[in-house]
């Protein structure tokens, strides 16, 4: 067997991000943004963010309608801009973690998991993308545009959290310990919630685009938002797939090497220590 690409040493170590902050920010940036946009659409732009093509009543915002505004539009965009080199960052991540892990996946299935990986990873970067375009391409300034982008991003969002979920369970070993049952129980609620919310929204927006009903639009932005929050949730748990790892950056010297290259690694702080010798700081990669 070739020695395993995974193991090695980081010396000068540059960064060290522990999974815990990585996940908190990289979520947090949407959801906190969302939240701000909302509050403060409500209270200060309520009739501008209520509007509707059927010209009835409506008492709740659409996400498009309160990040669509000045200044709530430039808040979403940036945290939406910052947010998104780390969820690409884990696309790969979840790639290669998956690979490593082939081990677990039956003989048999060993091609279609192969497959199924690398059509995960492009669902995932496709609805990453999405997310992005639907951000700086509000309905306001180009309403077809931005409603083609959001159904691409409601289907590749959910194909990846059934998908995920899927290989997620196929690459556990016969006993799942305690932090992978939680994590897979997790994965399997938010894609349940989110396809409930999913079937509501098309239900009220049916009604409202067509019938006009009183509320239905109301009701469509409250499916929104379970939505928006249900996914920034099912990404979460990539805290409990990593729990203890880092993302760090230094120069990596693999086992066997006698050189070293400039790279990162995630890191598992459990299996790693950090050794000082000649001034320079290693950290063991696992």
């Amino acid at each position: 067997m070739g020695k395993d690409k995974r193991k090695g040493t980081v010396d000068e170590l540059n960064m060290n991000i522990p999974i815990w902050t990585f996940a908190v920010v990289t979520v947090g940036l949407p959801g906190v943004s969302l939240a701000l946009c909302f509050i403060t659409g409500f209270i200060f732009r309520f009739d501008d963010v209520n509007e509707t093509m059927c010209e009835v009543k409506n008492y709740i915002p659409s996400i498009s309608a309160v990040t669509g505004i000045t200044p709530q539009t430039y808040v979403w965009r940036t945290c939406i801009a910052l947010h998104a080199a780390p969820r690409f960052a884990v696309t790969l991540i979840y790639y290669n973690y998956y690979l490593a892990r082939i081990q677990h996946v039956p003989s048999h299935r060993v091609g279609l998991f192969k497959f199924l990986i690398k059509l995960n990873f492009w669902l995932n970067f496709v609805e990453n993308s999405c997310l992005v375009l639907v951000a700086y391409i509000t309905n306001r300034e180009n309403y077809p545009v931005h409603e083609k982008i959001f159904v691409v991003f409601m289907v590749t969002s959910l194909c990846y959290m059934l998908l995920n979920t899927i290989i997620y369970k196929w690459t556990r070993g016969p006993e799942m310990s305690e932090t992978e049952n939680r994590s897979y129980w997790w994965k399997k609620a938010m894609f349940v919630s989110i396809s409930a919310a999913t079937i509501g929204l098309i239900f009220f927006f049916i009604q409202h685009r067509l019938f006009c009903v009183v509320g239905a639009f109301s009701m469509f932005s409250v499916c929104e938002y379970v939505i928006a929050y249900t996914n920034m949730a099912y990404h979460f748990t990539g805290y409990l797939d990593f729990k203890g790892q880092s993302l760090m950056f230094g120069q990596l010297q693999r086992e066997g090497d006698n050189h070293n290259s400039n790279g990162t690694a995630l890191t598992d702080n459990s299996n790693g220590t950090a050794l000082t010798n000649n001034n320079k700081d290693k950290a063991k990669v696992h």
